[in-house]
């Protein structure tokens, strides 16, 4: 599979280098050319559960000309979380709101945000009500900030009735609460779904991406040319219907800082 893309095509999620503080993972990348981000508030880096010095962040990307394509919505590791799912929904709930006033104070005008998780909350059609409750709030408060939020769609756990979250789907659920969306390419295989029926069925309401590939079987997040998905077909096919925006590479970088240097440097020979 050939990869001939140019760099600047893309941003990075600083997810790759989630072993580093954010303050070392931004320059790390910078050195490697990228001056645009998607940075992660999952546990790590912006997450509102860690305290994040947002100040410091914003005059780090300032002296290094970066920018912030979008933040990543937490969405698990939830420590003893409050009894019951509506006070659990309303803690969730708090948490992206922390993260969506980030993204404004950063510049950034999107977060991606998991409406289910197939880990923690996964939840089946009777909840519906529930979920959409969920989304509909964290929207409208981001609208009033001017920050998009992109619902991503998420490989499914192990119930048979659970929300099926292709993005086809999530927008017959949601489509009416004012959210856009991102297409990670790696979860679509893992859902079974058709790449080019997802991308029509969103339209001009896909915003964004996560690129990564697998085998077919699990989440791996590799390269973009380790794999069963053809990017460079998607790439195109994306291109082709008028989408100008960056791609955001969500690589997996490894168990520590020595490897997640490694992916770094292989992302490079890709270009």
């Amino acid at each position: 599979m050939s990869f001939t893309y140019e760099k600047k095509e893309y941003a990075i999620t600083t997810w790759t280098l989630e072993h580093m503080p954010l303050r070392e993972a931004l320059d790390t990348l910078n050195s490697h050319g990228y001056k645009n981000v998607e940075i992660w508030a999952d546990t790590v880096h912006l997450d509102p559960r860690c305290n994040p010095n947002i100040s410091e962040t914003k005059e780090q990307l300032h002296r290094l000309g970066m920018s912030v394509h979008s933040l990543h919505a937490p969405f698990r590791n939830y420590k003893n979380p409050p009894v019951g799912e509506k006070a659990f929904r309303c803690f969730r709930i708090a948490i992206v709101k922390k993260t969506i006033d980030y993204a404004y104070e950063l510049g950034s005008n999107m977060i991606v945000l998991h409406a289910v998780d197939r880990n923690e909350y996964n939840y089946s059609l009777e909840h519906l009500e529930a979920v959409r409750d969920y989304v509909g709030e964290i929207a409208h408060y981001a609208s009033k900030s001017g920050v998009q939020v992109a619902i991503e769609d998420i490989p499914q756990g192990n119930c048979s009735d659970e929300l099926i979250t292709t993005l086809e789907n999530q927008k017959a659920l949601f489509g009416d609460l004012g959210v856009k969306y991102c297409l990670d390419i790696g979860h679509t295989v893992l859902l079974g779904a058709d790449f080019f029926k997802e991308i029509d069925s969103v339209g001009d309401d896909l915003i964004t991406f996560h690129i990564h590939n697998n085998h077919g079987s699990s989440d791996d997040h590799y390269l973009p040319d380790d794999g069963v998905i053809d990017w460079p077909s998607l790439h195109d096919y994306v291109r082709n219907r008028g989408f100008v925006g960056e791609f955001v590479l969500e690589i997996y970088g490894g168990p520590n800082k020595a490897s997640e240097r490694n992916i770094l440097e292989r992302i490079d020979r890709l270009f």
